[in-house]
């Protein structure tokens, strides 16, 4: 029964959690005639099986999956990595040629290989113990936000095409599939901008968009020079032409392999330095740190609630999320090497973030800015190269996505007007629980214990202090700075008289208050499945072994 029924989902996991949302788009499309509350339905389900399939991925995730060839096992280490893999040819195929070879004993012998003809692209899915909590985010906030925004046909089937854009960039194992993933979801959420913000959406969303395609194209043409770098590097024998791969894993593998010593070695250095700061520029500049932060704070301001928890939790992390899977662990040395200018600009930018933050009058800016503040520590602790940084800072994006979320999604959907608010005493019709979710939500942003901000704040400064002193005090700067301007900004609570309060708003609050206890309680569920794929980033001598028999396996770093 098992394998009859679950088996061809289980072992599908994140391809069936890319093509569900776009076939429900298309679902949606023909269920426009049978009315408003049968699209609406259609979405419920959609997003509920996506929710279920997401939870299905996180329990069965395995961190430390032993690999079963030995080839594999020497090529890139005792772990498989990346699980869940699929993939299926785009452009070029695989075709067998008969290679001749000479055997030891000199007798010549003739064989039938696979060879790989033209560019290799494939629509490739997999995930690691990174991406797959950026996948956990997407779908999570998704769900939140679609549920609450959803009106009409058209927004319906944008939703669901977000969900799908957002899991893909997170889940692609290929270079095209990632770029043409982001792309879209940028396209989706400047529309959606556009469809539903308020009267300043059309002066922002141009400048959102014009900053996410500049950074994406950057990119692509980052990621097309690993790419003919990478056929420089290993050129195959008994081949006029190497085939360009575009598969992220065999890049990833293949490039640090090769760059080790030899001829591969100085070519590798004449050409890294222009990839690392394609790649630097076309991933930073999407993050929007401060003082390159107005585009963002204007487009979450106007930007509908849906919109806006999307928009700060998860599309603001793909930058991020292209450092850990492409520049730490392909340019170590390059960072190292930047790696004062970098934690001073990012100490910076948060502190600055941070003081514009407390100077804020409005929520939205508020958050906007504490979450521009929250992105540049995160890095800050990612450029440490150390475990625990890497650690705290991927706890940071999880805990920001969770708690940004839970704030926006409790804020009046807009702002009334002063004299409105004198008017009708909003303090005294306010409900008290209410006023406790929003105190419990800044509790957790400023990082106390039993919440899930607090995981990060204690485990990133033990990576700060190993690297450098200055940008460990910049950073306990930065964070004092936001509990302070979160403790003065919950005097001046938001206005609820006039906003309405449904059972569903209920549920969606009690699961995110639930995820964000659970994270500060039991964070080692997290950390032991985002560990093993961290230690690869390690620019650091390492020796790996494994014990498979009757043993679990077990992973030593030196």
């Amino acid at each position: 029964m098992w394998d009859t029924l679950a088996r061809p989902i289980h072992d599908h996991l994140p391809l069936w959690l890319l093509l569900l949302p776009m076939l429900g788009a298309v679902v949606v499309g023909f269920a426009k005639r049978l009315g408003v509350e049968t699209v609406r339905r259609t979405m419920q389900v959609n997003l509920c099986l996506s929710v279920t399939l997401c939870v299905w991925l996180v329990l069965a995730y395995e961190p430390l999956k032993p690999l079963d060839s030995a080839e594999q096992v020497a090529l890139v280490g005792p772990i498989e990595r990346f699980q869940f893999r699929d993939s299926f040819a785009w452009v070029g195929e695989t075709r067998n040629v008969l290679l001749d070879r000479t055997r030891r004993n000199r007798d010549r012998q003739v064989i039938e290989v696979p060879i790989r003809w033209g560019p290799d692209i494939r629509c490739e899915v997999g995930v690691d113990g990174i991406s797959i909590w950026f996948v956990v985010l997407s779908v999570l906030l998704v769900a939140v936000a679609a549920s609450s925004e959803v009106g009409s046909r058209s927004s319906s089937s944008a939703w669901l095409w977000l969900q799908a854009s957002l899991v893909g960039t997170f889940v692609a194992l290929d270079v095209v599939l990632f770029v043409v993933c982001w792309l879209s979801t940028m396209l989706v959420i400047t529309w959606l901008i556009g469809q539903g913000g308020d009267s300043e959406r059309h002066e922002v969303t141009p400048r959102l968009l014009k900053r996410g395609w500049w950074g994406a194209w950057l990119v692509l043409l980052g990621l097309g020079g690993l790419v003919l770098a990478f056929g420089w590097l290993r050129p195959f024998p008994n081949r006029v032409e190497t085939p360009l791969v575009f598969s992220i894993p065999e890049l990833m593998t293949g490039i640090r392999q090769s760059a080790m010593s030899g001829e591969s070695a100085l070519l590798w250095a004449s050409v890294n330095n222009w990839l690392f700061w394609l790649l630097v520029v076309g991933f930073t500049g999407p993050l929007w740190l401060a003082p390159f932060h107005h585009g963002f704070v204007a487009a979450f301001a106007s930007a509908p609630r849906g919109v806006a928890m999307v928009l700060a939790g998860v599309l603001l992390k793909v930058g991020v999320y292209g450092w850990l899977r492409f520049i730490l662990p392909l340019f170590p040395e390059l960072v190292q090497q930047h790696a004062a200018g970098f934690t001073t600009f990012l100490g910076l930018s948060g502190l600055f973030a941070a003081v514009l933050a407390f100077g804020a009058s409005d929520w939205r800016r508020r958050i906007a800015l504490a979450t521009c503040s929250s992105i540049s520590l995160s890095l800050l602790g990612m450029m440490t190269l150390t475990l625990e940084g890497l650690t705290g800072g991927v706890l940071r994006l999880i805990s920001h996505g969770i708690t940004a979320g839970l704030l926006v999604w409790l804020l009046p959907s807009e702002e009334p007007s002063l004299a409105r608010r004198a008017s009708e005493g909003s303090d005294a019709m306010t409900p008290r629980w209410r006023v406790g979710l929003v105190r419990l939500a800044l509790f957790a942003w400023i990082g106390l214990p039993g919440f899930s901000g607090f995981v990060a704040e204690f485990i990133t400064p033990f990576g700060l202090f190993q690297h450098e002193f200055n940008a460990a005090a910049l950073s306990l700067a930065t964070s004092g700075v936001i509990a302070w301007m979160w403790v003065r900004a919950e005097r001046d609570r938001p206005d609820w008289s006039y906003a309405g309060w449904s059972p569903r708003d209920a549920f969606v609050a009690a699961v995110l208050v639930t995820l964000n206890i659970g994270l500060g309680v039991a964070p080692q569920f997290v950390i032991d499945r985002v560990q093993p794929s961290l230690l690869l980033l390690l620019p650091i001598d390492r020796e790996i072994t494994a014990t498979s028999s009757g043993t679990p396996f077990v992973a030593e770093v030196r």
